[in-house]
């Protein structure tokens, strides 16, 4: 690979099948090494996960009350076995695409000093599910920006003591003695309203994975609204949408 810099991957995967190619395709050119823990599914996707020759796939399961609190803790050390072996590691979840023409590059070359780098945030969105062909960045052009997609989940591994990350990885208490770089150059491309039927079924899919403590505190919320209000939060972002350089 391009640029002598060694990049892990640390994600989380349910019934990804479908967004599992354009994944690699976007991470491939920068990634040395994933670690992806399955939460469970049946549609696929760990055969794309065990074929891959850069997966390392293990389990993922919620013991307890909460799939948020225990995706919370999970995130908060996967990342520790790559001190040492890594110069940047990636959290993200799969419809996560952190992108930039060149991301390998671009980290080989960030200062030394900088010990994390929080991208530029935006919902992508599509009148239809792309077609399986073609990145999903040529495809889909089209975003909303979303600060809470300003995610800090790329970041050197061996400056960062913990992450502490909120429920969602929304922000990270890293200390006052981590620099961060605050860009546009990298964005966070969030694949979520890929057509209005996707988008529906997803939120409907991902409700089966909340547990009553989730519900009772309001996480993953939007998984619980009604047909309607799907439909209008898909519109309503459709309408926001901008073209996304």
């Amino acid at each position: 690979m391009a640029a002598d810099i060694r990049v892990h991957l640390y994600a989380l995967c349910w019934n990804e099948a479908r967004l599992l190619p354009f994944f690699f395709q976007n991470y491939d050119p920068a990634v040395d090494r994933y670690f992806i823990f399955d939460n469970g599914s049946t549609d696929g996707s760990l055969d794309l996960l065990r074929n891959h020759p850069k997966v390392t796939l293990g389990e993922f399961k919620v013991h307890g009350p909460s799939f948020v609190q225990a995706a919370q803790e999970f995130y908060n050390r996967c990342w520790k076995p790559s001190r040492g072996h890594a110069d940047w590691v990636i959290i993200c979840n799969i419809d996560e695409h952190l992108y930039h023409p060149d991301l390998r590059r671009y980290l080989a070359s960030r200062s030394p000093r900088i010990s994390l780098i929080v991208p530029r945030g935006f919902d992508m969105v599509s009148e239809t599910f792309p077609s399986p062909n073609r990145p999903l960045r040529q495809q889909v052009v089209m975003g909303r920006r979303d600060k809470l997609l300003d995610k800090p989940q790329l970041f050197r591994p061996d400056r960062i003591r913990e992450t502490n990350f909120e429920p969602g990885r929304h922000t990270a208490d890293t200390g006052w003695r981590v620099r961060r770089l605050r860009t546009g150059e990298v964005k966070l491309l969030h694949y979520k309203f890929l057509g209005l039927d996707y988008y529906v079924s997803r939120l409907r899919e991902l409700r089966q994975g909340l547990e009553r403590y989730d519900i009772a505190r309001g996480w993953g919320f939007q998984y619980l609204w009604d047909e309607q209000r799907k439909q209008e939060e898909f519109h309503k972002v459709q309408k926001e949408a901008i073209l996304i350089p």
